[in-house]
């Protein structure tokens, strides 16, 4: 039992598989208050505070404002009665560009969803997957694959917040339908129900 119990707090204080895991973390983790409610206001000053700088829609990556786009457009033909607001910010890590967008939608009924994605679209390879389940503290409650492109879910990261993170290659089909390749790491939580 003390062997797991040491395993357990060494994956949990596993290092970042590269500074953008942490730059998210501290953007993403905090969604929701520990009563519950909804914590987005918190996202946009945690993600300055941790180097992210924000920046128009109309100036981010083409790639990254497609996904915003049908993103918005998507949820738009789901909720068309919803209030939707966002933010998009950049950041360096490792010589490339990597972006950070935010996301909110309020049903008129009252149900809400937030969401913060960081995306690094050139990331060559996928981080190792040790290197990750070490980081979030560990093993994923679920995992997808179409090939050699991954989807790794935690349910919960903390109460009331989930984490994907997937990995796309580069020419990947998925990549080529969804206009997405690279890294994504996603936070999202729901509630007024």
């Amino acid at each position: 039992m003390s062997a797991l119990l040491a395993i357990s707090l060494v994956a949990a204080t596993a290092p970042a598989p590269s500074p953008l895991f942490a730059a998210f973390k501290a953007a993403c983790f905090d969604l929701k208050t520990s009563d519950g409610e909804s914590a987005f206001d918190k996202v946009a000053p945690a993600a300055k505070a941790a180097g992210w700088t924000e920046v128009a829609e109309a100036d981010a990556d083409p790639r990254i404002a497609g996904i915003v786009a049908k993103g918005r457009e998507a949820m738009r033909e789901e909720e068309p009665d919803a209030q939707v607001s966002g933010q998009v910010f950049r950041h360096s890590f490792d010589g490339r560009t990597a972006w950070l967008v935010t996301s909110r939608f309020v049903a008129k009924e009252g149900y809400w969803g937030d969401g913060c994605r960081a995306y690094d679209l050139d990331l060559p390879a996928a981080p190792p997957r040790e290197e990750i389940d070490g980081w979030v503290g560990s093993a994923p409650t679920g995992v997808q694959a179409s090939g050699t492109a991954t989807k790794r879910l935690w349910e919960p990261w903390q109460k009331g917040v989930s984490l994907e993170i997937t990995y796309v290659p580069r020419d990947h089909p998925l990549g080529t339908s969804y206009g997405i390749q690279g890294l994504v790491l996603v936070s999202q939580s729901i509630g007024g129900f």
